[in-house]
């Protein structure tokens, strides 16, 4: 997570919009305000995906969702300190209204020496509330706070407490960082969000004085109408894949529990059962930066190379057609916030082969099939059943019926989030 500096001083020509890109074909409501009543304006964090891929698709699936529901009625803006190009830049990717930039003062300066004193002696930033409240935002969205932004409201995102409930995944020092930043972050936010039943219960436990301001937004996949159009079998061969395969679209950290994988087809393959799997995400794993390497190895000394394709990281677009095209969709993470390729092959009409842990049994896609993921035995009977069952490609009912689905999932979505920034704009006003 990045830290919110604060800015000193931002013209309004550093307010930077541009027609946001589509995410959708359909059109979005011209407007659902009240005659003569302002647009909400909600100021959005910079999710990266350097380590956490999918947060930029979480944050434009949210994006997406609240522009189909409300149109013109409801604007979101992109509030970073990068160069303003980047910032309009990344507006456009992530399908905002526009761009904030907010510039730091030069250091030694009379702006600078006050800004630095404001830090050290005010819980509030009154120099980031007031670009805020220049641009007419209501409400934040913000990843962490050091500071509170006055009568702008904050909504504090927090992703899981994964450091709590495995804390062996992180060093001492980086688990009492987050846990610090958790803490003072909860302190100063008007509300906070979380995407689960099972986070919302992590947190009651970890910050129970801060339950009331805890709010729980289940997310919902944004799959594009482009999606639908094109032809999976394509990407799969243009990536020389099998014509069957169980795909597997989890960035390679250690809690995704790819290891468990290997056994299971090891397994399988000593009994002259032979699954394919295909393997897409980032290899980086910061905390344990020789775990994708380990994994390479034994997939080589166990003969493997087969039976498990690694592709790396791919577009987000090829990702949803791989889903379409596969057997099944595989998660056997340990450890889930909430699990978004879940969601996305749920929405996608796909069968599921989960790990049975809360936040998949909270998701609970149709026809599900879970599995002890400390249990290599078990999963290895589970790919059994579903390969020799499942048919590769689309299903065209369970497609159609899911997008259906789909589509009152994410209006729901995009009502809850609206909902919640205007309670927290109105809280913080009290």
């Amino acid at each position: 997570m990045r830290s919110y500096k604060a800015i000193h001083q931002v013209e309004r020509s550093h307010l930077v919009g541009r027609p946001a890109v589509r995410l959708y074909s359909s059109e979005p409501r011209a407007s659902t305000t009240k005659s003569g009543e302002e647009p909400l304006r909600i100021a959005l964090p910079v999710l990266e995906g350097d380590y956490w891929t999918v947060g930029p698709i979480h944050l434009a699936s949210l994006v997406a969702a609240v522009r189909e529901t409300y149109g013109n009625g409801v604007h979101t803006f992109v509030f970073s300190a990068r160069d303003p190009d980047w910032a309009r830049d990344y507006a456009r990717t992530v399908g905002a209204t526009g761009a904030i930039h907010r510039a730091y003062p030069p250091r030694w300066t009379l702006a600078w020496a006050i800004k630095w004193l404001g830090r050290h002696v005010s819980v509030q930033d009154s120099s980031i509330e007031s670009v805020l409240e220049s641009h007419g935002i209501d409400v934040a969205l913000c990843m962490r706070l050091t500071r509170g932004y006055g009568r702008i409201g904050t909504i504090l995102w927090l992703a899981d407490f994964q450091h709590l409930v495995m804390p062996e995944m992180f060093d001492e020092a980086e688990r009492v960082e987050r846990t610090s930043e958790f803490l003072r972050s909860s302190q100063l936010a008007t509300r906070i969000v979380v995407m689960s039943d099972a986070v919302r219960r992590d947190f009651l436990g970890f910050a129970p004085t801060y339950g009331p301001k805890l709010r729980v937004l289940k997310p919902a996949s944004f799959i594009p109408d482009r999606v639908y159009d094109l032809n999976p079998a394509a990407v799969a061969a243009a990536n020389h894949l099998p014509d069957r395969f169980i795909y597997l679209p989890n960035q390679f950290w250690k809690h995704k529990n790819h290891e468990l994988v290997l056994q299971a087809v090891k397994i399988l393959k000593d009994r002259n059962v032979h699954v394919r799997i295909v393997c897409t995400g980032s290899l980086l794993d910061y905390r344990h930066p020789r775990y994708a390497a380990e994994l390479f190895r034994k997939l080589s000394a166990w003969g493997l190379r087969e039976h498990i394709i690694c592709l790396g990281l791919l577009q987000h677009e090829e990702v949803l057609l791989l889903m379409r095209q596969c057997v099944a969709v595989l998660n056997p993470a340990l450890f889930e916030g909430w699990g978004y390729t879940v969601d996305e092959a749920r929405s996608l009409g796909k069968l599921v082969l989960v790990s049975d842990i809360p936040a998949h049994r909270e998701q609970d896609p149709p026809q599900a099939t879970f599995f002890n993921p400390f249990d290599a035995e078990d999963l290895a009977a589970r790919l059994q059943t579903v390969w020799r069952a499942g048919k590769a490609g689309p299903d065209g009912a369970r497609e159609a019926a899911a997008r259906e689905q789909l589509h009152e999932r994410r209006r729901a979505y995009a009502q809850e989030f609206v909902a919640l920034a205007r309670e927290t704009a109105e809280a913080a006003r009290d």
